[in-house]
């Protein structure tokens, strides 16, 4: 199924940032394994997912999740065997999958789920599917790494007309193999790293 020019070997680490409860925080630093998020509507399929140098969007995401118990921890992760959709080759490798996908399900009289809005059904499925079609050809995919734009009133927030700056745009990061997240730590408030007194 990959091309010739999909790469997927990324040996880079990064630093990213997961929001989440204080206590499930305390935990994380303290060795935890992290939760993999498993809802049907995970737009890049199942994982732990985190946002590449960015602690405030993790914040900001945190406190709409968890309100006065948010909390969010940084982490160095390695990319390993990624799926980053940065790179255009990889993104004919989706379009692919939700064709076989589709066709498997027809053959099994089943539709394929429907997006909606803010839940990625769709999306999550056809990710899903991909990776374990990479995983029947021995290519584990470690991460998966895409850009985010968040709609308002189903439109991309740009900053201007016609600015090719869109507001809330970030790289989202879904790790799906954890020994792949080789160090955590406390993140301020401010994104600091480290605890608020």
């Amino acid at each position: 199924m990959p091309t010739r020019q999909t790469a997927f070997d990324y040996d880079r680490t990064l630093v990213a940032f997961h929001g989440t409860r204080r206590s499930t925080a305390k935990k994380l630093i303290g060795g935890d394994a992290f939760g993999v998020s498993e809802n049907d509507d995970d737009w890049l399929g199942h994982g732990i997912y985190f946002w590449e140098f960015a602690p405030q969007q993790a914040w900001w995401w945190a406190r709409r999740r968890y309100g006065e118990e948010a909390a969010v921890v940084g982490a160095l992760v390695r990319l390993g065997r990624c799926l980053d959709l940065l790179d255009p080759s990889n993104t004919a490798l989706l379009r692919t999958a939700r064709a076989d996908l589709d066709r498997v399900l027809a053959a099994a009289r089943q539709k394929l789920p429907a997006n909606a809005n803010n839940h990625k059904y769709l999306d999550c499925a056809v990710f899903n599917w991909l990776y374990g079609l990479l995983a029947r050809d021995d290519r584990v995919i470690d991460s998966c790494r895409a850009v985010f734009v968040p709609l308002q009133q189903g439109k991309m927030p740009r900053l201007w007309i016609r600015s090719g700056v869109f507001e809330g745009a970030h790289v989202q990061l879904c790790v799906r193999e954890p020994s792949n997240i080789l160090a955590v730590w406390p993140v301020r408030k401010d994104g600091r790293y480290g605890e608020d007194e």
